[in-house]
């Protein structure tokens, strides 16, 4: 049998299983500790997103160029890591999770508030092309409900701005995991 039949009998037996009423039999089939984590195992509902363990980090460029952008972040134990993102245009749905914990994060350097974090590419936009750099957030955001705590969502943004020199302003949205958001902008030009 190939692997498509295996799996296109596998979805119908488990379909005929569950319309059954072996809701039970089916779920025996996966992890207890998958299950806990959605919701469907002994420990009740799910704790995510208010519980999660990653802070999910976005990027969006609201601006006619591509960017470039470099976050920095803290871990638990004290190492310092970095994401790079090239993002074209009017992109706005690029980002990766974050394993907490996540002591501190910026746009830039983590050990150095000051330190640019964006680029903004001119002319054809690839890594040969002139770049503008954008003045730097200026914030360490801290983990612990200070800035922001493991289950939310951080979006840096570069936005076209005639408060700075560059022509261009870098901001921090903080969503948090009961809905509400936070807004960080840069420390340069307001």
């Amino acid at each position: 049998m190939t692997m498509r039949r295996r799996v296109t009998f596998g979805c119908l037996a488990a379909a005929g299983l569950l319309q059954a009423g072996c809701v039970g039999q089916v779920l025996s089939l996966f992890d207890e500790e998958f299950l806990n984590s959605i919701g469907l195992g002994n420990t009740g509902a799910a704790e995510i997103p208010g519980e999660a363990p990653s802070i999910e980090v976005r990027f969006e460029n609201r601006t006619s160029r591509t960017v470039e952008m470099q976050v920095s972040y803290r871990t638990g134990g004290n190492d310092v890591e970095t994401i790079n993102n090239i993002i074209d245009p009017g992109v706005s749905d690029v980002g990766e999770a974050l394993v907490c914990p996540v002591d501190e994060m910026t746009l830039g350097d983590v050990t150095d508030a000051d330190a640019i974090g964006a680029l903004v590419r001119l002319g054809n936009g690839d890594a040969n092309a002139p770049f503008i750099e954008v003045e730097p957030l200026g914030v360490i955001l801290k983990d612990d409900g200070v800035n922001y705590s493991c289950g939310d969502t951080i979006t840096f943004v570069v936005d076209e701005s005639s408060a700075t020199s560059s022509g261009y302003q870098v901001f921090a949205f903080i969503r948090r995991s009961s809905n509400s958001v936070s807004n960080t902008n840069s420390n340069s030009g307001s």
